[in-house]
C-alpha cells in the first residue's frame, strides 16, 4: 500500500490528520516547506503518542516542497495514492489578499494538476464553510446553496471558493475527489493562532461577547470524516463537516467554564467592533504586527451563521462530538509553554 500524501501537515488540522492516519496504521508522506516551524506538529503528535511519539511517527516521512512548486508535488505524488490537501492560508487581513489567492487558489490548482497527471487514487480537499452560499435568514445553509459575492464574502472566503472550482474542474477531467467544508475547528493547536485564541482570551478573563452565532466542529471529527470519505466509494461530492451551530455567547461561556474563568459579560455592538478594527489597524501600522481584529473578522463576529450536517451524517452514519465535550478536551491540553 502506497503512503498517503498530506499537505499542510505542520499546521493545525494537517498535524491532527497525520497523527490520526498513523494511529490507523497508514504510512504517511507529508509535505513541508524548508522554513516551516515544527512546534505545532510536535505538540500535537505528543498528545497522540505521548512519550512514545518517536515510535508513533516511525511511519511518517517528511518531504520538502511547496504547493506552489509544481515539481515538488509531481515528484512525491504516485499512482493510486490518496492525497489529503490541507495546506491553506487563513487570513482576514486586506494586506494578504494576493497571498491568499496564490496559496489557496494557485496552490490547489497545482495539487489538482499533479493528482491528474500522476493518477492519484483520490483527492480529499479541505475547503471551508466560508466558501458555501448562505441560506435565507433563519434557515440552515446546505452544500447546494448558491455562492453569491453580493453577500460580501471575505477575501479568504473568495479564495476558498475559487480553490473549490479548481477541484470541480479536476473532477470534470476525471479526478476522483471529495471536498469537505468544516467551520471553525476546535482542538489543541498553536494557541496563538485560529481558534486557539479563544482559549487564550478565556484564560485572561476576556469580558466581551457578540450577539452573532457560528458553526463549530471538533478537530478529530474532521479527521475521521476525511479518512472515511477517502476510503469510501463516494466521489465528486461536497460535504459540510459541522458539529454544532452555537451563539457566540454560549460558545464563549462554555470555553470560559472549561478554563475555570469568568464568563464574558459585556455585549459588543456594531459600533464597538467598528472602533476595534480601526484601533487595531492603527496598532498594526505602528508596530508592523498583524492586526488581532480586522474589519472582516469584526463583521463576521456579528453575523448569524448556521450550517446543516445532514448530508454527511446520512452518507456515513456519522455522529459528531458535542462541542461542549470538544471544548473540555481542548482546555485540558491548554499549554502556552509549548509555543
Amino acid at each position: 500500500m502506497q503512503p498517503v500524501f498530506v499537505t499542510g501537515a505542520t499546521g493545525f488540522l494537517g498535524a491532527h490528520l497525520v497523527c490520526a492516519l498513523l494511529q490507523k496504521g497508514h504510512s504517511v508522506k507529508a509535505l513541508k516547506r524548508p522554513q516551516s516551524a515544527m512546534n505545532e506538529f510536535n505538540f500535537i503528535s505528543g498528545l497522540y503518542f505521548g512519550q512514545a511519539s518517536k515510535l508513533g511517527v516511525k511511519n511518517l516521512e517528511w518531504v520538502e516542497g511547496d504547493i506552489n512548486d509544481y515539481d515538488s508535488l509531481e515528484e512525491n505524488i504516485v499512482v493510486g495514492q490518496f492525497v489529503y490537501h490541507c495546506a491553506a492560508l487563513v487570513s482576514f487581513s486586506q494586506a494578504d489578499k494576493a497571498l491568499l489567492f496564490k496559496t489557496n487558489v494557485k496552490g490547489t490548482e497545482n495539487i489538482v494538476n499533479a493528482c491528474i497527471e500522476k493518477k492519484c487514487g483520490k483527492l480529499i480537499y479541505v475547503s471551508s464553510t466560508a466558501a458555501v452560499g448562505r441560506a435565507a435568514s433563519g434557515e440552515l445553509s446546505e452544500e447546494t446553496n448558491e455562492w453569491d459575492e453580493n453577500d460580501k464574502p471575505s477575501n479568504y472566503a473568495i479564495s476558498k471558493y475559487y480553490a473549490e472550482l479548481e477541484v470541480w474542474r479536476g473532477i470534470e477531467e476525471g479526478l476522483n475527489a471529495v471536498i469537505v467544508n468544516p467551520p471553525l475547528i476546535i482542538g489543541p493547536c498553536n494557541w496563538q493562532k485560529t481558534t486557539g485564541r479563544f482559549f487564550i482570551n478565556a484564560s485572561q478573563n476576556f469580558p466581551f461577547y457578540t450577539s452573532g452565532s457560528n458553526s463549530f466542529v471538533y478537530v478529530k471529527d474532521v479527521c475521521t470524516a476525511m479518512i472515511l470519505l477517502a476510503e469510501s466509494v463516494i466521489h465528486s461530492e461536497r460535504f459540510l463537516v459541522v458539529g454544532e451551530n452555537m451563539k457566540w455567547r454560549e460558545f464563549m461561556n462554555t470555553v470560559s467554564d472549561a478554563m475555570g474563568k469568568k464568563r464574558p459579560f459585556i455585549k459588543v455592538t456594531s459600533w464597538i467592533t467598528g472602533i476595534a478594527w480601526r484601533l487595531f489597524g492603527v496598532i498594526s501600522f505602528l508596530t508592523g504586527n498583524s492586526a488581532m481584529v480586522t474589519k472582516e473578522s469584526a463583521n463576521s463576529s456579528l453575523q448569524k451563521i448556521s450550517f446543516s450536517n445532514k448530508k454527511l451524517k446520512e452518507a456515513l452514519n456519522f455522529e459528531f462530538t458535542p462541542i461542549s465535550k470538544a471544548i473540555i478536551q481542548t482546555a485540558k491540553n491548554f499549554d502556552l509553554k509549548s509555543f
